[in-house]
């Protein structure tokens, strides 16, 4: 099974990027993840980023930069993980849904436990 997921990495003016936790009874639970969400069927992958981020974070996306489409197996789904990289939005993001979110610094993204499918975006993020 193919999972299509939008992801953002959220980037502010101080160049700390925006991460939440996943709640422990998700899938890769616990762990600190990019917001986004999967693609619902007949939508975008851009609109279902805004559609994710307006849900989760409370903000609007104003526009994003695709940065990499990542495909990753786990041992019971596989998922697509389509990036995109946002500076520009309105609103101050926070967990709409309860869960903690933190803004990190870009040199600390390798303390953080991230799901194994988002290693690449770390790695990238890191150079």
């Amino acid at each position: 099974m193919l999972i299509q997921v939008a992801v953002a990495v959220i980037i502010n003016d101080k160049d700390e990027i925006f991460i939440s936790r996943r709640s422990a009874d998700q899938h890769q639970g616990n762990k600190w993840e990019f917001p986004g969400g999967k693609v619902e069927e007949n939508e975008t992958v851009e609109d279902a980023l805004k559609r994710e981020i307006k849900e989760e974070l409370g903000i609007d996306v104003q526009s994003q930069t695709h940065l990499i489409d990542i495909t990753h197996e786990y041992d019971t789904k596989t998922v697509k993980l389509e990036v995109f990289e946002i500076k520009n939005w309105t609103g101050e993001p926070c967990g709409m849904e309860g869960q903690p979110t933190r803004w990190i610094k870009r040199e600390d993204l390798s303390d953080v436990e991230f799901p194994k499918a988002n290693k690449t975006i770390v790695d990238l993020l890191m150079k």
